[in-house]
């Protein structure tokens, strides 16, 4: 009884998995023995900003979809208590500096000791440390763009309190685009930076040049696949309505496919009846 069964849920497994599981794996292999992958469009630069002090959300610069230039105001606290200590460490540091000049004064007329002097001094560059620590406080009440792009996710709404290190929004670049392929590691003997390939999209319909930069470092053992990385090469960089997280498939030309290695389990799989 336990072997029937055993052979029962084997029959049944390779019925289910044809159209599943076993049948993709060799869909794959055909497709990359042709020379094509697929591939995925990313953000070069992807960012997800956030505080640095703790405070109130004054104004959001950017709605999720808008975009932006770099230097653009994204988001704003409320500053009124930092800018208040901005201007006491400031009035501490010219009190310092009344008191240094009163005693070198009185110092000359010998009137005091050096050590007074010098201790007057040091209290001028505590005053001028702390004024230095707090214009550093009150420049991170306003987050500015770092570079040109969109917002994808606001993740903090006007008027609500955060947090120091509370994520606020996440950005990126919707010019800087990179292309993301999974290539099988036999690939790696023949892929150099430079590859030329044609990029099809998916979303689009548009084909694109690109070109391989850098091919992964590290095999997957499981699939025996890799990570390699590219970039678009057309006039003027990523066209416009092509945007991150789009994917697609990577054509590489003739020459490149003739050097592929062959599969060993092409011939098996070929003559079975």
């Amino acid at each position: 009884m336990i072997r029937f069964a055993a052979a029962a849920c084997a029959a049944a497994l390779l019925a289910v998995l044809p159209g599943g599981g076993i049948a993709s794996a060799p869909a794959f292999a055909q497709d990359a023995s042709q020379g094509q992958v697929r591939a995925l469009i990313e953000a070069r630069r992807h960012a997800v900003l956030s505080s640095e002090i703790p405070g109130r959300i004054a104004r959001m610069g950017v709605d999720a979809g808008q975009s932006f230039k770099a230097g653009d105001l994204l988001v704003a606290f409320d500053c009124a208590s930092y800018q208040a200590e901005l201007d006491g460490a400031r009035a501490q540091l010219n009190a310092a500096e009344v008191t240094a000049r009163v005693n070198r004064r009185l110092n000359s007329l010998r009137s005091i000791g050096e050590a007074e002097v010098q201790l007057a001094e040091a209290k001028v560059q505590v005053a001028r440390a702390d004024v230095r620590k707090a214009e550093v406080q009150a420049r991170r009440c306003d987050i500015k763009a770092p570079f040109d792009g969109r917002a994808v996710e606001r993740r903090i709404q006007e008027h609500e309190s955060v947090a120091a290190g509370a994520p606020l929004l996440e950005i990126l670049s919707d010019r800087d685009l990179k292309v993301e392929l999974i290539v099988p590691s036999s690939w790696l003997v023949w892929l150099k930076p430079g590859q030329r390939f044609d990029l099809r999209v998916d979303e689009t319909g548009a084909t694109l040049p690109g070109e391989v930069l850098l091919p992964g470092a590290k095999v997957d053992p499981a699939s025996q696949s890799v990570k390699v990385t590219a970039k678009l090469t057309g006039e003027g960089g990523a066209p416009s309505g092509l945007v991150a997280g789009m994917s697609g498939t990577a054509i590489f030309p003739a020459p490149a496919v003739s050097s592929l290695p062959a599969q060993p389990g092409a011939a098996k799989a070929g003559a079975a009846p």
